[in-house]
Formats: C-alpha cells, sequence, structure tokens
C-alpha cells in the first residue's frame, strides 16, 4: 500500500508535535511546517527513528502574508526531490492568540493573528485542495477552537478569527459533498489545550480548573479518530465543551456575549 503524505502546520509544540507522531504511527510520511528549525530537526530524526516513514520539514513563518505561496513552492521541491507524489492531508494547525481588551491589544499582534490564523489557512487551503481532493485519501483537516461558537470578549480578535475557520471549513465541506467526492472536510474545535499556546497568548495565569484543560495528545488522538470516522465536518473535543457550544444557539447573541465577558474578567 502507497503510503500517503501528510503536512502539519505549526508542528514543533503542542497539538502539532503530537499530530506528527500521531501521523507517523498511522504511517504517513510527513513534511512539517514551524518557525523554529532546532525543534523542527529534532522532531524530524525522532520520527525517521521512530517509526517506518519519511519525515522532511521547511522552516516558515506562515505569519507572514507570503509565507503561504513559498511554502507551497517549497514542498512541491521536496515532494520532488523525496520521490513523494502529492500531499494528501493538509493540517491547518499553526495559531495565535492573545488574552487582553481590544482597546488594550498589540496592532501588530493582532495583524499577526489574523494572518496566520485566516489568511495563511486560506491560501494553504486553495493551494493544496486540488491534490488532496485527487487523493483516494484525502482530507483538509482545521484546527479550529471552541470561542469559534460565540463572541468572546477579552480574546475578541482571535474567537473572531476561529469562527472564520469553522465557517470557512463546513462551506468547503458542503461544496466537496455536492461533487461527490470522498474528500474528508474537517473543522476540528477543542477547548483549552495544555500548549505552548497559553504562553504566547499570555493565558498562564488564568484560573480555570485543571480538570477542563486537555492535553495536546488528547486533542491530536481525537482528531485521527474524527479522520478515521469521517462522519462529522465540525468535531467539538470533550464532553463539557460540546455541551458549552450549545449554549450561543440557545440563549440571545448580546446575552452570550455579556456572560462571555464576566467570565473572562474573572479567570484573567
Amino acid at each position: 500500500m502507497k503510503k500517503r503524505t501528510a503536512l502539519i502546520t505549526g508542528a514543533s509544540s503542542g497539538i502539532g508535535y503530537e499530530l506528527s507522531k500521531c501521523f507517523a504511527a498511522e504511517e504517513y510520511n510527513l513534511i512539517l511546517v514551524a518557525r523554529r528549525e532546532d525543534r523542527l530537526s529534532e522532531l524530524k530524526n525522532y520520527i525517521n527513528e521512530e517509526f517506518n516513514v519519511q519525515a522532511e520539514y521547511i522552516v516558515k513563518d506562515l505569519s507572514k502574508p507570503e509565507s503561504a505561496n513559498e511554502l507551497h513552492a517549497e514542498t512541491i521541491e521536496i515532494l520532488k526531490k523525496s520521490h513523494l507524489e502529492k500531499i494528501d492531508v493538509l493540517i491547518n494547525n499553526a495559531g495565535v492568540g492573545d488574552l487582553a481588551e481590544f482597546r488594550d491589544s498589540s496592532l501588530e499582534k493582532l495583524e499577526t493573528m489574523v494572518n496566520l490564523n485566516i489568511l495563511s489557512l486560506t491560501k494553504l487551503s486553495r493551494l493544496f485542495i486540488d491534490d488532496i481532493c485527487s487523493s483516494e485519501d484525502g482530507a483538509l483537516i482545521n484546527i479550529a477552537s471552541t470561542a469559534a461558537f460565540q463572541a468572546l470578549p477579552c480574546m475578541a480578535v482571535y474567537a473572531a478569527t476561529k469562527s472564520y475557520v469553522l465557517s470557512f471549513t463546513e462551506a468547503i465541506a458542503e461544496e466537496i459533498k455536492s461533487q461527490q467526492l470522498q474528500t474528508k472536510i474537517i473543522c476540528i474545535c477543542p477547548g483549552i489545550t495544555e500548549s505552548e499556546f497559553q504562553v504566547r497568548a499570555d493565558m498562564e495565569s488564568l484560573k480555570i480548573d485543571r480538570k477542563l484543560v486537555a492535553s495536546s495528545a488528547e486533542v491530536a488522538e481525537y482528531t485521527v479518530k474524527s479522520l478515521k470516522k469521517g462522519k462529522k465536518t465540525t468535531a467539538v473535543h470533550g464532553l463539557m465543551n460540546k455541551i458549552g457550544t450549545l449554549l450561543p444557539r440557545i440563549l440571545p447573541r448580546g446575552s452570550v456575549s455579556k456572560l462571555s465577558h464576566q467570565i473572562m474578567k474573572k479567570i484573567v
């Protein structure tokens, strides 16, 4: 059986790191993408030693506007050199957040967030979608968040970017279904997850019940299970998170925003 190839962004830590190990265990060849070459090199060597697959990496800061085009071109070169046919699975995992009221937020951080969470994700999806759709086991997996289901004061732009990812993924999934293609289009929505994302978003001090915090490994394993089942476009990790995403559908939007703000002010 021909091994499939997956490209994973944000692979150097957190959910992306665990996804890399999970997909290697499923016998996917990997192209790993992140900003930190030392971590990518270590991960590549570990995967090549521990699993019967081929791993390569590309150092890329996907918050830069032209980075998606560069990554696509460099991926094609790696595929040729490695004698790999194409990308069968694209996992848009790279993302960044910020914890602050909008008037206090850094304009530079906001621009980085929009470029990474929306622009690069959209461009990569478009650049690779034809290869994905032509694969017998093709899949596009976008990592969103439970923040996608409502406005989130103190993380206004982050939640808005994840709402975009959710809506974008669901729309593409419907288009693919209407074309009678077997390609799987999945949006994974984890809740709060133990990872470096929390540090980068200044979320270390949040007063949150540790029972509600998932590990990166748990989210990665859930992602693989969701891909294998292939039944849902939107997959919310964790029972409490599933329940939480139902509230915005029941309560008035204004009430949800007010409640979210009260909760965020208490835990910050």
